[in-house]
């Protein structure tokens, strides 16, 4: 059984009725001072709750070196009623990423898609304005770059760069663009791109999202949600960190 530590200053509204469901057999709620004193981890599931983002990932930080160390990033994983999820990364960790940094989201994004069952081999998607190399735009020649990244690192997986309206309508067909498969995994070219699209995803498009800091398989697994994210995105993040 799990432990499920809540970060924040007051009183979670998550009862231990809500996720013994998901093997967590205790709920903890720590006060940042609390979390930054405690060293004992095992067995545990991390969750922001009311808590300074900047704080609670300085915490992070410093477990993610304690575990070992190594490059992290955030995933959300949005689901709608009779769609397959999707991730969107990152949208709230890595703010300008290079390109390095983006073979490092796309690794982890890779993992946590096989982890959480969404797809064993799954077609990433590096978001861009057009499906073609345009040089003077930075997300297109990033994609360029790291397509040939997934191919070389990653058998099996597919890798394309196209436009959010490709990737999720049937413009495809009006456009005459082949390589234009569902995407299971959003790359974002920085956390702008990244956060809007994440909120407009939960705000205007009725999606529910599980949000993870993810990167180092010896770390206990970390929630980061937003305090405007539903109690049902919560706790399936619950879920999703008990797999």
């Amino acid at each position: 059984m799990k432990k499920l530590l809540i970060i924040g200053e007051s009183e979670s509204k998550i009862k231990l009725a809500d996720v013994e469901k998901f093997d967590v057999g205790e709920i903890r709620n720590l006060t940042m001072e609390e979390f930054n004193n405690a060293d004992e981890f095992d067995d545990s599931i991390i969750m922001k709750g009311l808590a300074e983002t900047s704080d609670f990932m300085r915490r992070v930080l410093q477990i993610n070196k304690n575990y070992g160390g190594g490059f992290i990033s955030q995933c959300g994983v949005f689901q709608r009623a009779g769609e397959r999820p999707f991730i969107v990364t990152d949208s709230a960790l890595n703010i300008a990423p290079n390109l390095r940094d983006k073979e490092g989201i796309t690794k982890n994004a890779i993992f946590l898609a096989r982890r959480t069952g969404i797809s064993k081999n799954p077609v990433v998607n590096f978001l861009t304005p057009s499906s073609r190399i345009v040089s003077n735009i930075k997300s297109s020649v990033d994609a360029c770059y790291l397509e040939n990244y997934v191919h070389e690192n990653f058998p099996g997986i597919r890798a394309m760069h196209n436009a959010l309206d490709v990737c999720f309508t049937d413009s495809a067909k009006d456009k005459n663009i082949e390589n234009a498969e569902r995407p299971d995994i959003l790359i974002m070219d920085n956390i702008d791109q990244g956060n809007s699209l994440y909120k407009a995803l939960t705000i205007f498009g009725g999606f529910s999202v599980a949000g993870f800091v993810v990167g180092n398989e010896k770390m206990p697994p970390v929630i980061l949600t937003s305090r405007s994210d539903s109690m049902e995105s919560k706790l399936w993040s619950v879920e999703l960190s008990a797999k």
